[in-house]
């Protein structure tokens, strides 16, 4: 299978969890079982965007490497300014479903493996990588 159609076949997975763990973060709270499994889908999420920087590293895709660096970076960068008006609503007392709504599309991995930190660091850690050289 040629380069172009592996990247998009990877695209199109990590869509896909995307999707799902968008679904899977409108859910709330598990706990058990349940929770494992909201944890370890947040971890998958994150592969296809690791291959896909792997693959692109490997054959010097500067495109590849520059489209993922540019997702994490939109996942960061709205994950933080949505995080912060919903505090600075709270705070107003104006609390907004639709705020809360827009973060949960925004990072989805966060909302559904229910430990921030999980989210933040697998973008973080795409973004990092991706000013690795060969």
């Amino acid at each position: 299978m040629k380069e172009k159609g592996k990247e998009l076949i990877l695209y199109a997975i990590w869509l896909c969890l995307y999707i799902l763990c968008v679904g899977l973060g409108t859910v709330g709270q598990m706990e058990g079982i349940g929770k494992m499994f909201f944890i370890l889908t947040a971890l998958i999420f994150f592969i296809p965007g690791v291959m896909l920087l792997v693959m692109g590293i490997r054959e010097m895709n500067k495109k590849t490497v520059l489209r993922v660096r540019i997702i994490a970076v939109c996942s960061l960068v709205l994950t933080v300014v949505l995080f912060c008006v919903n505090i600075v609503a709270a705070a107003a007392g104006r609390v907004s479903p639709v705020l809360h709504d827009l973060l949960n599309l925004v990072s989805a991995p966060m909302f559904c493996s229910q430990y921030w930190v999980i989210s933040l660091f697998g973008w973080a850690s795409l973004l990092s990588a991706s000013f690795m050289k060969k």
